[in-house]
């Protein structure tokens, strides 16, 4: 809808069409060409003072092609006019009277025509609704506002003289004039509805857009990754078994064929054990970065199943399993966070200055049940490992203990390889040692050198069972603690072996050996005496319980079972000078006892009667008689 202001515009340009079309028929006025008007537009931008929604409204400048062109159709006019050689008395009765023919539907048509005459002056080809309020104010500059006052000049001395002619006419004209309005207010109602139409198109297409904007932020919303859950799809890979629950994902033996891209903050345990894994993307665990154990364990791994980019976004990761799999070498590039790898059964075969470097922080190191031999461990191969505590190399083929172990080991398991001897240098740097594994190998008395374990000031605990041992070995670490030797060939146990040790020995583990009667002596405890609790003699040919039994102060444990004992003498466990025996546990069961044949008081200094153990018995058999 056009407001007043527009409306003055437009009528001050019609004005002007009918000045050109009189100065033309009279002669007093006219354009320097026949047909040719020529308005000047300042390069300014055309402000009309209008509201379309309630601001005021800025045009942008004249197009002069546009004002030529209908200059040309008014100057056509006015030169046909010309043509007729009336003078202007006549000329405007025949105006008035083809003006009163047209009726209103010609002026509607002449009005809209003028109109869009109009807005094609000011560059436009329609009012643009929703134009924003111009700072500038409503005023006109250069040429235009020339020739604007000079039409409103010439408009009023065309209306001075119509009044004269019109005298008669007025009546009729006043109700013309309303015929026009009723006219205007109803083109004005319709041109309103149409642009109500039009914005409302606009405003429900703009309400599309931005539903289809608002559904697109909520896609893009359902798939950004919570704080504490899994990426939307990835959680969906999972079983519903192994969800997060309280920071801890356990897939284990859900047959996952592939490792799934999880992101979770809050996790810190992943378990994908016992599953057919055999691949580690290096996408797939880059959404944990809290992840301090991670359990690859009996899947189907192999050496290319860990790229290098697979698990260096796991900063945090202090613990991983890749047991039982096909690893045939260290990965290249693990978390420098590790604490603790364990990679036993695998198919390690060899082990190279590189294998662990950039892994100064471990601590636990575990290549159980591998392939490595002497000639693949490189001497050179612990050196990364400056922290180390804990080094479990059993279950390979080693046919000696490897050089250069750390120094900081203090746990060192070497059992079921193929050792044959212990050499006095082979221990010689593992000051801090604490624990040794040598069970399970071909060692032999012979093949172990008489100070293989002097350097050895820590040691606490030695493990030789399962091996070819006939005695016990010599120059035994002072600070000994438990030692184990069953399941060898034992025949003797010398004296005093155990006479240096300080604080003394505390477990001895003879089981399953041929010792006999004889092979136990008084003096073969000495030295233990007041600091042996555990003492295990079953399985070793033995006929009567050893007399140096009853000299033991502190001992809480005795197994005597699977021997060849038929009696046991009244005062052999519990003698009367040792009232306060600390005997709590005694096996006694598969020999040849008989109860109706024992003492009565023979186990009077065992505080609890289910601490003893007499049955079964074995028969006698006729080697035994």
């Amino acid at each position: 809808m056009l407001v007043p202001g527009c409306k003055t515009w437009i009528c001050c340009l019609t004005l002007a069409v009918l000045v050109v079309s009189v100065r033309h028929a009279d002669g007093s006025a006219g354009p320097s060409g026949p047909n040719v008007l020529e308005i000047e537009m300042a390069p300014l931008p055309l402000v009309m003072p209008g509201v379309w929604d309630g601001q005021q409204s800025t045009f942008p400048p004249s197009n002069a092609v546009n004002v030529e062109k209908s200059g040309h159709d008014h100057t056509q006019t006015g030169a046909e006019e010309k043509e007729e050689g009336a003078p202007l008395g006549m000329d405007l009765q025949k105006l008035e009277e083809r003006r009163k023919k047209r009726g209103a539907w010609g002026m509607r048509r002449h009005a809209a025509t003028v109109e869009a005459t109009a807005y094609r002056l000011a560059g436009l080809g329609r009012p643009l609704a929703g134009w924003k309020k111009h700072n500038s104010k409503n005023q006109l500059t250069g040429a235009l506002m020339s020739v604007l006052k000079e039409l409103h000049t010439e408009k009023n001395r065309l209306l001075d003289a119509e009044q004269n002619t019109k005298g008669k006419n007025e009546e009729e004209e006043e109700e013309d004039d309303d015929d026009d309005e009723d006219d205007d207010d109803e083109e004005e109602e319709e041109e309103e509805e149409e642009e109500e139409e039009e914005e409302e198109e606009v405003w429900g297409e703009g309400q599309e857009e931005e539903e289809e904007e608002e559904e697109e932020e909520e896609e893009e919303e359902g798939t950004e990754v919570p704080s504490n859950m899994t990426l939307a799809g990835f959680n969906s890979s999972l079983p519903e078994a192994c969800q997060p629950t309280n920071g801890i994902i356990s897939c284990r033996g859900m047959g996952l064929a592939y490792l799934p891209n999880i992101s979770d903050l809050e996790v810190t345990q992943l378990d994908l054990s016992e599953n057919n894994i055999s691949h580690v993307a290096p996408a797939a665990l880059s959404g944990l970065p809290r992840l301090e154990t991670l359990d690859l364990g009996s899947n189907t791994l192999v050496d290319e199943s860990l790229g290098p980019d697979a698990l260096t976004n796991l900063t945090s990761l202090r613990r991983l399993i890749l047991d039982g799999n096909q690893i045939t070498m260290v990965p290249a590039v693990l978390p420098p966070s590790l604490v603790e790898l364990k990679m036993n059964r695998n198919a390690l075969n060899a082990l190279d200055p590189h294998s662990f470097t950039g892994l100064g922080n471990l601590v636990s190191l575990e290549l159980r049940d591998n392939s490595l031999d002497d000639s693949t461990v490189s001497p050179s191969a612990f050196e990364a490992l400056e922290s180390v505590q804990e080094l479990y190399l059993d279950g390979n083929r080693l046919h000696s203990i490897p050089w250069g172990l750390p120094n900081t080991v203090q746990v060192l398991g070497l059992s079921n390889n193929l050792l044959e001897g212990v050499s006095t240098e082979a221990l010689s740097g593992c000051i801090h040692l604490k624990k040794l594994d040598l069970s399970r190998n071909q060692l032999r008395d012979e093949a172990i050198a008489s100070k293989a374990w002097i350097k050895l000031t820590a040691l606490e605990s030695l493990d030789l069972s399962f091996n070819h041992l006939g005695s016990i070995p010599e120059n035994l670490p002072r600070s000994l603690l438990h030692l184990t030797i069953q399941h060898n060939t034992l025949r003797h146990i010398p004296g005093f072996s155990f006479r240096h040790l300080r604080p003394g020995l505390r477990t001895l583990r003879l089981s399953h050996n041929a010792l006999g009667d004889k092979g136990v002596a008084h003096v073969s405890f000495v030295g233990a005496y007041r600091s042996l609790t555990e003492l295990h003699l079953d399985d070793n040919g033995l006929t009567v319980v050893p007399r140096s039994i009853r000299q033991f102060k502190n001992l809480q444990a005795l197994r005597l079972d699977g021997n060849h004992i038929r009696t046991v003498k009244r005062w052999a466990l519990c003698p009367p000078r040792n009232a306060g025996s600390s005997l709590t546990s005694l096996h006694l069961e598969n020999n040849l006892l008989r109860e109706d044949r024992l003492p009565p008081r023979a186990f009077s200094c065992l505080p609890d009667p289910q601490g003893l153990v007499l049955q079964p018995q074995r028969a006698p058999t006729p080697d035994l008689l």
